[in-house]
């Protein structure tokens, strides 16, 4: 860990992994502008700001003739330290979104068709960047369940939703997040025929990540129609954010009736 960065300049000149250090973020600060920051014994240096970490602290500047070393911000000075997180680049986290969906089933009372059945979902989000902390992130899922009566009447296929659950996390660089969401229960008649009485099997989700001003960061679904055309126009996504638990819907998430 690079303690001073004035001090060890001079020891970091002669490592040649620094050049390719400079080629790998040179495209990601060429818009940087030099700003003169100082340590706390004074003495200053002009420098670009490429990361700053505010989890860990880890500064990773980069001196006028290219050189890039990391530090930390307690390093310089109160002045400076405000002026590199002022100049820091303000990117979004790169994260991901993975869904784990248990389904359990069981007949209903003494027959041999209707099924019950309770689905479980966990959810984990990993911050994939190094230098970037994930800042307050809102997801919302959307579990969805198709109705089982197509199976005799191909007019009857549409969707329910079954549940609509939020939750919110913010994740320093690197680290990960899981959710255990609440379960939920639903009932079909499992007879793939002519014979078949209807109720809600559980089809797929939908899962949308918001900034805290709403702005869609991410969408994941296993719904084929959402997936091709729905998550494609964040309007259409805002809009079946606003889908309560019990309504119906078409396969694109569309409200049915609305057409």
């Amino acid at each position: 860990m690079i303690s001073s960065p004035l001090l060890l300049i001079r020891r970091l000149r002669t490592v040649p992994r620094l050049l390719l250090l400079a080629t790998v973020f040179f495209a990601a600060s060429l818009l940087a502008s030099p700003i003169e920051v100082a340590n706390k014994a004074g003495q200053t240096m002009a420098v670009e700001v490429l990361s700053y970490t505010a989890s860990s602290g880890n500064v990773r500047i980069r001196r006028g003739d290219g050189q890039i070393f990391n530090t930390k911000i307690d390093a310089f000075d109160a002045a400076s330290q405000e002026r590199i997180i002022a100049n820091a680049p303000k990117e979004v986290a790169k994260f991901e979104m993975d869904v784990s969906v248990g389904k359990k089933r069981r007949d209903q009372a003494s027959s041999t068709f209707m099924e019950n059945m309770t689905i479980t979902t966990s959810v984990k989000i990993t911050n994939l960047t190094r230098d970037n902390d994930l800042g307050e992130t809102n997801f919302t899922i959307l579990l969805v369940a198709r109705n089982s009566r197509r199976y005799a009447d191909r007019s009857q296929d549409w969707y329910r939703i079954l549940s609509v659950q939020k939750f919110s996390t913010q994740l320093p660089a690197g680290k990960f997040s899981e959710h255990e969401l609440k379960p939920v229960a639903t009932s079909y008649d499992s007879d793939k025929d002519s014979s078949n009485l209807g109720g809600w099997e559980f089809e797929g989700y939908l899962l949308v990540a918001q900034d805290p001003a709403g702005k869609i960061l991410a969408t994941k679904t296993t719904l084929g129609q959402v997936l091709t055309t729905t998550v494609k126009e964040e309007k259409r996504v805002l809009d079946a954010l606003k889908l309560g638990e019990g309504m119906e819907t078409e396969h694109d998430l569309t409200p049915r009736g609305s057409r």
